[in-house]
């Protein structure tokens, strides 16, 4: 200590970053003539908090310097973890997303009869690389210790029906000659089926697990089912064609209402007549949309030359899309988007089966409500009426727990149900008196010609709005 009985020495502060790995020194200054720190004290209060690594010896000079007294001076700097890289897959085929939708040709022209839907790859073909992660390196903290990484995360190759792996399970392997598609995350290759006619009496109905080409059409009464794509090259002409990836029809789809054609992915036709058509994602048509009940997932558009919808029913989860809606006869046509059309099924659905759940619930508390007045205990019943009883309060239990799944279930899409901000229908050229458009809850009735306009949700309400 200084002789003056006032005097105040310096003393020495020793801040560490809560992640360890860096730490600070500060001098407070010394007051009224006390002693100024030193070196050796630095060193001493740095250790005493056992800061041992990555010590700076130039910046521990430079924290003693009196213009940085008060200040916080980085002294030591420990060093991080480098956390291990998650392992890689890398297909080495394009990606259904990749390669589905109409190819453009170096004139700038969209060839709508080629959508590439199906990739063919041959037995031993290699499919998928996997790239391994690695454990990362170790760091050390200001105090010495070890920082461990973190781990990367491995991925499983994903392999699906017709693939093989290697030893080492690092790339996977067509195993047969088909077509390869991912399937619930799973890369699967699937043979195709080839019609080289069309779907009639000579082939009868078609049910195949992998994809369908037909070179001709799909006739009046038949049906195609496919666990993957179907592409046909003609018409279908009142018949059921359901595919649990993408359809695609060069020609176009008619049928008095009798024909239904299902995807679980999206539909593309050259046009839509008197037809049912229901897609999981979009439903791309090239010319007009007449007279047929259209459900989508996502967007429904109509594309090219005439792009007329007219007449009918178009509910789409997204999007609608046409030059032309409706007509100058005032045809009646309904426009619904912005709640998935397979949802609101569901939704009602549901609501009848919660509906009848509690009828029965009803009737059970009743007839129990009955046994309890009656005044019989338990005890004394016969065996075959308490089995009634207890089959009576086992139903009980379970329509109470499938009541309420399904009550959650309902109010889950309800709040589905409120997300229609992003849903828009789009006239590219005019909507016609008759057309009624729904966006969610709301309700727009077209009572004059509209031009060049885009139908949005708004505060509640479906406004009108130019093209973007």
């Amino acid at each position: 200590m200084a002789d003056n009985n006032f005097s105040i020495d310096s003393r020495v502060n020793i801040f560490i970053d809560r992640d360890l790995l860096k730490a600070y020194v500060e001098i407070v200054p010394p007051a009224e003539g006390g002693n100024p720190c030193t070196l050796e004290m630095v060193s001493k209060a740095l250790a005493d908090k056992q800061v041992v690594y990555g010590i700076n010896e130039d910046q521990l000079k430079e924290a003693l310097e009196q213009k940085n007294w008060g200040y916080k001076t980085l002294v030591a700097e420990g060093k991080p973890a480098i956390n291990g890289k998650d392992a890689q897959i890398i297909y080495k085929f394009p990606l259904p997303t990749e390669r589905i939708g109409p190819k453009i040709d170096e004139n700038g022209s969209v060839n709508y009869h080629d959508l590439g839907l199906i990739h063919n790859v041959k037995m031993g073909q290699l499919l998928v690389e996997k790239i391994p992660g690695d454990d990362g390196t170790s760091g050390t903290s200001v105090l010495g210790t070890e920082l461990p990484p973190k781990k990367g995360k491995d991925i499983r190759l994903p392999r699906g029906s017709n693939t093989v792996a290697d030893e080492d399970e690092l790339n996977l392997y067509a195993t047969i000659d088909g077509h390869v598609t991912i399937v619930d995350h799973k890369v699967t290759v699937n043979p195709v089926l080839t019609i080289s006619g069309d779907v009639d009496y000579s082939t009868g109905d078609i049910d195949f697990v992998g994809n369908v080409s037909v070179s001709g059409n799909v006739n009046s009464g038949f049906k195609v089912k496919s666990g993957g794509d179907i592409e046909i090259r003609g018409f279908i002409e009142a018949a059921e064609v359901t595919a649990r990836g993408n359809i695609m029809v060069k020609g176009g789809i008619t049928g008095c209402m009798k024909t239904l054609v299902k995807a679980e992915e999206s539909i593309y036709a050259h046009f839509v007549e008197n037809s049912r058509l229901d897609a999981g994602r979009d439903v791309i048509i090239r010319e007009a949309i007449m007279q047929s009940y259209i459900k989508a997932g996502g967007s429904i558009k109509v594309n090219n030359r005439k792009a007329l919808i007219v007449g009918g029913t178009i509910q789409a989860g997204r999007e609608v899309e046409a030059k032309i809606i409706g007509s100058q006869l005032a045809t009646q046509t309904v426009v619904e988007v912005g709640v998935n059309p397979h949802l609101r099924d569901e939704y009602q659905m549901l609501n009848r089966v919660k509906n009848d759940k509690k009828k029965i619930m009803d009737t059970i508390n009743h007839n129990l409500q009955i046994f309890q007045r009656s005044g019989i205990s338990p005890e004394h019943l016969s065996e075959k009426k308490k089995m009634e009883l207890i089959k009576m309060l086992d139903n009980l239990k379970s329509l109470r727990q499938e009541l309420e799944q399904t009550t959650e279930r309902i109010a889950l899409l309800e709040s589905e149900f409120q997300k229609t901000q992003a849903a828009k229908v789009r006239v590219l050229e005019v909507v016609y008196p008759g057309v009624r458009i729904s966006i969610g809850q709301s309700i727009y009735i077209v009572n004059d010609p509209i031009r060049y306009s885009e139908f949005i949700l708004d505060q509640g309400e479906v406004r009108l709005t130019s093209l973007r």
